[in-house]
């Protein structure tokens, strides 16, 4: 027999002790042990029984990575009245001896002598990529410990990034939400409608944008109704129209502009809108002769009596009124209006609340009170079944 023979015979016959001394223990363990639990690990193998596994499996080839299960047994644990095979950390490899390291450092060598190779004859990024990793891999066997740690760190810097990256967009979407904001929210080419649930009041006038009932004007607080907003306003009008047709009603149109005299003698009826009426103070403009201002209001054109841009036509048409009751057969007297009026607001909402608005107004006038009361209900009650019947709005 050769001396390599006998060498590998000296090796088997070691390592299969070991597995019987295993078996033995295992066994024993089977049979009860005392004081409740036992744990048995067999952490390595004897350098005898390392070169016995390598040799029991045929003769290794240099610079083969031998897998861990060929140079260290897996802990066994007995729980329970049973051997059981621990867990162990599949991410450990055993110590690397010193004639492995010096193979994986030549091999490390060797793969970054051929990566900068590739690299110097302009090699595309997709066929260096294998190699690094293959690089990465080597120098990981080498130093496992110093690969956990940086593969724990990278993992960390992609989460911080992910988290930058989130922090960053959603700054962005902050701005851009702002800049259509300072705009007036001109964003009619979009598509999209911000969900209901994230904020109610974008959700709204995207419904409005997309929909294509209505854009926001040059004219700060006011609207350009679109056709198919304008469509939706025509036919509550005209339901609305035929009921107060119905009630006895009839349509008629008076002046947009108020003299601010009319409203002085009702002071206490537009106190509530008094700071939102728009004045006309001039009626006529003339070229600046600095030049600086281009158009400005001519200081020769002031009016005496400012005029009010109609915020409500009580004024008016109350005024109309008492030349048209001579005596009682004129009463009941019921007018209506439809008509455009002008309040200026502060935070306007579209179809909710603008500077100019269209709407209807009906004015009544009554032998008695009775009677005017009677015919408040009534219109009341029309107004109800409008928003019930044709809007689907439930009336408390």
């Amino acid at each position: 027999m050769s001396s390599s023979s006998q060498k590998r015979s000296s090796s088997s016959s070691s390592a299969i002790r070991l597995f019987a001394m295993t078996a033995a223990a295992a066994s024993i363990l089977r049979g009860g042990a005392a004081g409740g639990r036992v744990s048995l690990f067999v952490r390595a193998l004897t350098p005898a029984a390392r070169h016995a596994s390598s040799t029991l499996s045929g003769q290794r080839s240099p610079g083969a990575v031998r897998s861990p299960a060929a140079v260290a047994f897996r802990p066994f644990r007995f729980a329970g009245g049973a051997l059981r095979m621990a867990e162990t950390s599949a991410t450990t490899p055993p110590a690397l001896t010193d004639e492995e390291k010096a193979e994986v450092e030549s091999a490390i060598k060797a793969k970054g002598d051929e990566i900068r190779a590739l690299k110097d004859t302009g090699a595309d990024k997709s066929a260096v990529a294998p190699l690094v990793e293959e690089l990465l891999a080597l120098k990981a066997r080498l130093d496992p410990e110093m690969a956990a740690q940086k593969k724990k760190k990278k993992q960390q810097n992609q989460k911080q990034n992910q988290q930058k990256k989130g922090k960053k967009q959603q700054q962005q979407k902050g701005k851009q939400q702002k800049k259509q904001q300072q705009q007036g929210g001109d964003d009619s080419e979009s598509d999209y409608i911000t969900p209901r649930a994230e904020n109610y009041s974008k959700w709204y006038n995207d419904v409005i944008r997309a929909a294509g009932l209505a854009e926001q004007s040059p004219v700060r607080g006011c609207m350009v109704i679109k056709p198919w907003g304008m469509s939706l306003w025509d036919r509550v009008r005209n339901e609305l129209d035929a009921s107060i047709k119905e009630h006895g009603a009839e349509n008629a149109y008076f002046p947009l502009l108020i003299p601010k005299s009319f409203l002085s003698k009702e002071a206490e009826h537009v106190d509530g809108f008094a700071k939102e009426c728009a004045v006309v103070t001039h009626h006529r403009l003339t070229a600046d002769p600095s030049g600086e201002k281009g158009l400005i209001a001519d200081p020769e054109a002031e009016l005496e009596d400012p005029l009010i841009i109609r915020p409500t036509s009580e004024t008016m048409i109350w005024n109309m009124f008492k030349k048209w009751i001579i005596s009682h057969r004129d009463l009941p007297l019921k007018v209506n209006q439809w008509a455009n009026v002008m309040r200026w607001e502060m935070r306007t909402r579209p179809f909710l609340r603008t500077s100019e608005f269209l709407w209807q107004e009906g004015h009544t006038a009554h032998a008695d009170r009775e009677g005017a009361l009677d015919d408040a209900r009534s219109m009341l009650g029309r107004y109800a079944a409008l928003a019930t019947d044709l809007l689907a709005v439930p009336v408390v």
